[in-house]
């Protein structure tokens, strides 16, 4: 992308996926605008099944306080299959050709992708090369495959598939960590993160 002075300007694109009405995406736009990181343009794509009129509504009111908000972030409805496919094909396209941009970065993030659906972030993920994972799961019913017996009863459902995703990461050579947001938020509010 060029910068009004025509220089080329690198881009962190935000990829919150399965987003819902957006919030995740659209604070990390609110708390970085245009000129705080130099060289650097920030922009955010939500991804979900439909766009739900509270994002509008959630978008406006952010817009307000910080109005670069509006003209960084879109919002495409797709099922996340259709989505990873399409972005897929694209990718291909541009390998092909030659024309990928190298001064582009991606990050992936997901709040509460219920369940299973948090693995299938983590798969479009590594899928997309992104530069860096960050997941709050829930919902951990059935996420558990393959963790041995002993390992849930000592930590838990929900630790143990994390720990399981964390070993996923790794074996995608990212270095993960855990953090989480305070429980008062959400009572689910573990993080896996990987870059």
């Amino acid at each position: 992308k060029k910068g009004e002075d025509g220089s080329s300007k690198n881009t962190i694109t935000i990829q919150d996926i399965c987003s819902g009405h957006g919030l995740t995406g659209l604070l990390f736009i609110a708390c970085n605008p245009p000129g705080r990181l130099s060289e650097t343009c920030m922009r955010a794509l939500l991804v979900d099944q439909f766009e739900p009129k509270s994002h509008a509504i959630l978008r406006d009111y952010i817009s307000e306080i910080c109005p670069w908000v509006a003209e960084s972030v879109s919002f495409e409805s797709s099922p996340l299959e259709s989505y990873a496919s399409r972005v897929s094909d694209e990718q291909s396209r541009a390998d092909d050709s030659g024309s990928m941009d190298i001064q582009q970065a991606t990050i992936i993030i997901s709040t509460h992708a219920c369940g299973s659906l948090t693995d299938k972030v983590l798969e479009y993920a590594m899928s997309a090369e992104a530069a860096s994972v960050a997941v709050m799961p829930c919902c951990y019913t059935g996420t558990d495959n393959g963790v041995p017996y002993g390992v849930r009863r000592m930590l838990g459902v929900g630790l143990s598939a994390d720990v399981q995703r964390s070993f996923y990461l790794q074996d995608h050579d990212y270095l993960v960590d855990f953090a989480a947001i305070p429980r008062a938020i959400t009572p689910m509010n573990r993080i896996v993160v990987a870059e």
